[in-house]
């Protein structure tokens, strides 16, 4: 069934039409691309001149269904659309979001904005973003680093999860990644650098995707595939380096090398 015609669907807009609203539409869901399934939840994007002092975003469970209400106003999703760390989420899902109410045309408008949407007006912000990035991990490579001499488990694992989630992120955003589903970000991004590339491999390590030696706990596999993704995102991003973070980015690289030459000199030792 069209989700527009669903009896569901259409009660909620019911509901949902209050004074003060200006657009309602489905997003973001299998709903909105019509591949709902009974495990599906539903996402409603409901526009607002004034957003409610209580809660922008809630979950609710209605009539046994797990609804996501998030509160909006066109303004803030114009605005998304001119940052490049909002602008890979916010273009795919206005594009495929079915206006279920638009008695202004409002929401048609900013569909259509985000048709128009042109990538390169962003790269230069992108390229400053994913710099920053790269450089605010640095604070999490000497903790991983120390943690590891230490023998420290939580401190690598957090600190392994900070780096994991700021590169990745740092990757996806500079290279314009546009984001259509939760579901697909690693899948995306994984296609996108290349399955077999070093980077992917130390994704997939430093977020337990696979596993590495049998006998080495997993803190630490994690820990030094954290410490890799650190390295070969700065190879990816070296021709886009800032000047005015070059110092920091470069000096813990060195501390990268110089932890991992001496876990190999280790290894070598009799």
């Amino acid at each position: 069934m069209n989700s527009l015609e669903d009896p569901f669907i259409k009660s909620l807009v019911a509901r949902l039409n209050q004074p003060g609203v200006v657009g309602i539409s489905l997003v973001g869901s299998s709903y909105a691309r019509g591949h709902n399934t009974p495990h599906s939840d539903v996402d409603m994007d409901i526009f607002v001149e004034i957003l409610p002092p209580d809660s922008a975003y809630t979950l609710r469970y209605i009539d046994s269904h797990l609804v996501s209400l998030k509160y909006l106003t066109l303004q803030s999703e114009y605005e998304s659309l001119t940052k490049p760390e909002t602008a890979i989420w916010a273009v795919p899902g206005i594009k495929q979001m079915a206006i279920l109410m638009d008695d202004s045309g409002r929401l048609a408008e900013l569909k259509q904005t985000a048709q128009n949407f042109n990538w390169q007006n962003l790269q230069s912000a992108a390229d400053e973003y994913a710099v920053e990035e790269l450089m605010g991990c640095a604070e999490e490579v000497h903790k991983i680093i120390d943690g590891l001499a230490k023998y420290e488990e939580s401190k690598v694992l957090y600190a392994a999860l900070g780096v994991f989630k700021g590169l990745t992120n740092a990757v996806a955003v500079q290279r314009g990644m546009m984001m259509e589903s939760e579901n697909r970000y690693f899948d995306i991004i994984q296609e996108n650098i290349g399955h077999t590339h070093e980077w992917t491999r130390a994704v997939r390590f430093a977020i337990g995707a696979d596993i590495g030696e049998i006998n080495t706990p997993a803190y630490k596999t994690r820990g030094q595939a954290a410490l890799a993704l650190y390295k070969h995102t700065a190879q990816l991003f070296k021709n886009i380096s800032i000047e005015k973070h070059r110092d920091v980015i470069e000096n813990t690289l060195q501390l990268v090398y110089r932890y991992e030459e001496s876990q190999s000199t280790r290894a070598q030792d009799p």
